[in-house]
């Protein structure tokens, strides 16, 4: 069986394995969630193929929702588009096309396939169906049927007050006429019994009020984001079986067109340089941001003579003074604080609260990553050391992870 749901415009399909060459053996269910379709004369359809050679059913949805497999349901193998439409009044409502496959069968005769019936045959066997019934039932009625003379119904012909009144008024009864007595609802009904003579009292026709029925359930749908649809409901009752309502996966789309270099883009933002300066521009992030990191420094080398008094000589360099590398790693999820500055503090053994670290950003040789890595790391402003440990600080909160090489001298 195809099962299709249906809530307002949106239309999912269900089903197992659809072979082509049946004849007169596939059903269809739809299930309406909502009340949107509440009054209209629901049909289904399936196309299949363009021009002359569409295969169309159009089938009447009957009272269950339901297509039977009398309908003459036989898809051959391939793609279908399936919707419903309903008509009310001048009223009309459709859904979303959705596609349905169906696969070539193991039949290697020629395949049993019969023309559909039209939407004019449909229409016309459901009318002579109902003409057939509206004929039997004037039959009846023209045969004394529903007259109250065949032992199956009977007829109240009046109401009286009290017994005396009934005999008083109806003095030449026919056998079975039934009158009610009393003056109000539910009456006694008295019918004349022929063999004694006499009116009968058979009591009232209307039985004790029943029992208050048990609250109802509502049942909710819900689907996840695979297609699975599941129920819940409010009456504490066992819930339909999870079943799969995800579609076929869509064609993929055309390729579209190549991207801007970052040249490109750059120029389209108002650079006026030329590529190769571009690109060394791009090469010296990393010491742009070491130069103006608070405690940093420019890795470029420079003679002493640019030193000013005080600074490191180049006496001091060689008399036992040591460089000392790290690494570390800067974790996207790890900042903290809501606003700036933003903080991480990574562990670094053997760091100590008197070193004044180096701080540059390990790049990848990827274009991609580099260009993310560059712009994160040029939110960082700040490096502090203590004992075991580094804290970073950031204007802006990175995305990307940083992988960090950090430098410290010591004498």
């Amino acid at each position: 069986m195809i099962e299709l749901y249906v809530s307002g415009q949106n239309l999912r399909v269900y089903t197992p394995v659809i072979a082509a060459d049946t004849l007169n053996y596939l059903t269809a269910k739809v299930w309406f969630l909502g009340d949107e379709w509440a009054g209209y004369t629901r049909w289904l359809h399936f196309r299949r193929g363009e021009g002359a050679g569409t295969e169309v059913y159009d089938l009447i949805l009957d009272g269950n929702d339901c297509i039977t497999e009398d309908k003459g349901l036989n898809l051959t193998a391939g793609e279908w588009t399936v919707y419903l439409s309903g008509n009310k009044e001048s009223g009309r409502l459709t859904t979303a096309p959705v596609i349905l496959t169906v696969k070539e069968s193991g039949l290697v005769d020629a395949p049993l396939h019969a023309m559909p019936l039209s939407v004019a045959e449909q229409i016309a066997n459901d009318a002579s169906a109902a003409l057939a019934c509206a004929r039997e039932v004037k039959e009846r009625a023209e045969a004394g049927a529903f007259n109250g003379r065949d032992g199956l119904s009977f007829v109240i012909a009046g109401y009286y007050a009290d017994a005396q009144a009934l005999a008083e008024a109806v003095t030449q009864p026919q056998p079975g006429e039934a009158y009610g007595v009393g003056t109000g609802a539910p009456y006694d009904i008295y019918i004349w019994d022929a063999v004694n003579g006499s009116w009968r009292n058979n009591g009232c026709i209307q039985g004790v009020k029943g029992d208050n029925g048990s609250p109802g359930a509502t049942f909710r749908p819900s689907v996840d984001a695979v297609g699975n649809i599941s129920w819940t409901n409010d009456g504490g009752l066992v819930n339909p079986a999870a079943q799969n309502i995800r579609g076929p996966a869509g064609r993929d789309g055309a390729q579209g067109p190549a991207g801007a270099s970052a040249f490109e883009a750059a120029v389209d933002a108002g650079y006026q340089g030329t590529e190769a300066t571009f690109n060394a521009a791009l090469a010296a992030l990393p010491y742009h941001g070491a130069r103006h990191m608070p405690g940093g420094a420019d890795p470029i080398s420079v003679g002493t003579g640019s030193l000013e008094d005080g600074a490191v000589t180049a006496e001091k360099l060689a008399s036992g003074a040591v460089s000392v590398t790290y690494t570390a790693e800067l974790d996207p999820a790890a900042w903290q604080g809501s606003a700036a500055p933003f903080t991480q503090t990574v562990s670094l053994a053997g760091l100590t609260g008197s070193d004044t670290p180096l701080v540059d950003v390990s790049l990848s040789g990827t274009f991609g990553t580099d260009r993310r890595r560059l712009e994160d790391y040029a939110l960082l402003y700040r490096a502090q050391a203590s004992n075991g440990a580094l804290t970073v600080y950031a204007l802006g909160r990175p995305t990307a992870v940083l992988p960090l090489r950090i430098l410290c001298i010591r004498k």
